[in-house]
């Protein structure tokens, strides 16, 4: 087997398949514990002799989680997972970042194995890992001055990561200067991130957003209002700094209970309380405005951006055990219109009554759902899909290339029609549609194969060329890319549909 020189140390890999090697939990960053805890990472000790990579790191600290295969957790791995075709490359890089929330996941999950992608396109496929929840996105700054604290540490860890890449990915036969950035969902929302982000200028050269947004940020103020429910949480009666360096892991993931239902201003903007999703980037000297002004200005117009959703985002959430708590279908088809109603308020205060008005015109329940579609149809638009219309407009705005696109992809494994729901666009990324878990978000059929094929082609073609192979976005247009059965170009909007939005996410 082949040693790689990393500027640490040597190591080797594994076998994955025909024509790939596999290296498991590469350290990219020394492990975050204790004074090191909440600051931004550190440089790995480096070691000896040739460690062979076939273990993968333990995901970060979270709520455990068996079906995505999160049942041992570890404070101290700040790894990353590569997957190289053989031959003589130079090959371009795809970076990872895992979607959770920011709260949960690991880029060790069956959904991510990059084995098939790196094969079928040639190139080699990064997997990273980044601290979630309170200790990658909690903002202790204005509560612990004395706190050893840097902000944003999940943003940091994957620059970390693509730094890395930078100096190593050479010694695997990667073109440093050909890295395409790609995540979906929280995943997609670093992306976005990190194409506002000063520190990461020049680490990667392409951008794909999957099921993302460049407006999931807050203020100071709002996340430092969380770090006060996550310390009054926390046992013990020292100061704010001296709870946070002392609490276990466990009791940290406790505190974080207390603020998981607690809505926050999403994007800084009353508009669009956020629930479910209490860690966030926070708007400061690391990240110095909104994403989404920052691209409108030309942060990342030098960057090539493909950008989409899945049609039915929000159906895996309400309709699918045990992504939507549990809840039966009949329970959800006793709701009556008024029940209906007040989620529309609840999620949207200032539109809530006007907004359920026009989605009940809109769209017509489908008849082995409930009257919950129109709700699931307002909360896919109003969490991924337009403000992914959001974002290729602004990089459109700056003079920027960008392409978009949506799945609308309509079988799975789940027993019920739910269209193209959340999450279902990776294994069709990644060439996994007839694996277990494959099979269960996307049916597993042959035709499903088909797309997925495509849709590696796709992804592949943008990470070698910077490039996709329909027009380029016109907001006056809508145009996108539709992916199904038969891959052709669609609208991603109608006008009338679209504007509903324009007093609730603002148009840049």
């Amino acid at each position: 087997m082949q040693v790689i020189d990393l500027d640490t140390g040597s190591i080797q890999g594994i076998p994955a398949g025909e024509n790939v090697i596999e290296y498991r939990g590469i350290p990219f960053a020394a492990a975050p514990i204790g004074e090191n805890r909440f600051k931004r990472p550190q440089p790995v000790e480096p070691w000896s002799g040739v460690q062979t990579m076939d273990s993968y790191g333990l995901p970060a600290w979270q709520e455990i989680n068996p079906l995505i295969g999160v049942t041992e957790l570890s404070e101290g791995a700040l790894t990353l997972n590569v997957w190289a075709p053989k031959g003589d490359g130079p090959f371009p890089v795809m970076v990872w970042l895992h979607g959770g929330g920011f709260t949960n996941g690991t880029p060790s999950q069956l959904l991510y194995n990059g084995e098939q992608l790196a094969r079928s396109q040639q190139v080699i496929v990064v997997n990273v890992s980044y601290r979630l929840g309170a200790w990658g996105f909690g903002y202790f700054g204005e509560l612990a001055p004395e706190l050893p604290f840097d902000s944003n540490l999940g943003l940091r860890d994957q620059i970390a990561a693509l730094e890395w890449v930078q100096r190593n990915i050479a010694a695997f036969g990667g073109d440093k200067h050909k890295v395409t950035l790609f995540g979906e969902s929280a995943g997609g929302f670093a992306v976005a991130s990190l194409l506002a982000a000063p520190q990461a200028k020049g680490l990667f050269h392409r951008a794909v957003v999957q099921s993302g947004a460049a407006d999931m940020v807050l203020s100071q103020q709002e996340a430092t209002r969380i770090a006060e429910i996550i310390v009054s949480a926390l046992p013990g009666d020292g100061s704010a700094a001296e709870k946070l360096l002392q609490a276990t892991p466990k009791e940290i993931v406790r505190a974080q209970r207390e603020v998981m239902k607690i809505p926050v201003e999403r994007g800084m903007r009353t508009t669009t309380p956020q629930y479910g999703m209490p860690f966030l980037p926070v708007i400061d000297e690391f990240l110095p405005e909104k994403p989404i002004d920052a691209i409108a200005s030309g942060a990342a117009k030098n960057i090539p951006l493909l950008a989409g959703t899945c049609h039915e985002e929000w159906n895996l959430f309400q309709y699918v055990p045990p992504f939507n708590g549990g809840i039966a279908m009949a329970d959800l088809q006793a709701l009556t219109e008024e029940d209906i109603k007040r989620r529309f308020k609840r999620v949207l205060p200032e539109h809530g009554e006007a907004l359920f008005a026009a989605y009940q015109k809109i769209v017509e329940p489908h008849a082995k759902r409930a009257l919950t579609d129109w709700y699931t149809a307002m909360e896919s638009d109003r969490i991924f899909r337009v403000p992914t219309e959001r974002l290729l407009s602004a990089q459109q705005q700056a003079g920027g290339q960008c392409w978009g696109y949506e799945l609308l992809w309509s079988e799975n494994g789940f027993g019920l029609p739910l269209g193209a729901f959340h999450v279902m666009d990776v294994p069709f990324v990644f060439g996994i549609t007839d694996t277990p878990i494959g099979k269960m978000f996307t049916g597993g059929t042959v035709e499903a194969k088909a797309l997925s094929d495509r849709v590696q082609k796709i992804w592949g073609n943008f990470a070698h060329h910077g490039a996709a192979e329909w027009d380029e976005w016109h907001p006056n247009q809508q145009n996108v890319m539709g992916l199904d059965k038969k891959v052709a170009e669609t609208v991603l909007f109608q006008q009338e549909r679209l504007m509903l939005w324009d007093e609730v996410i603002p148009k840049v």
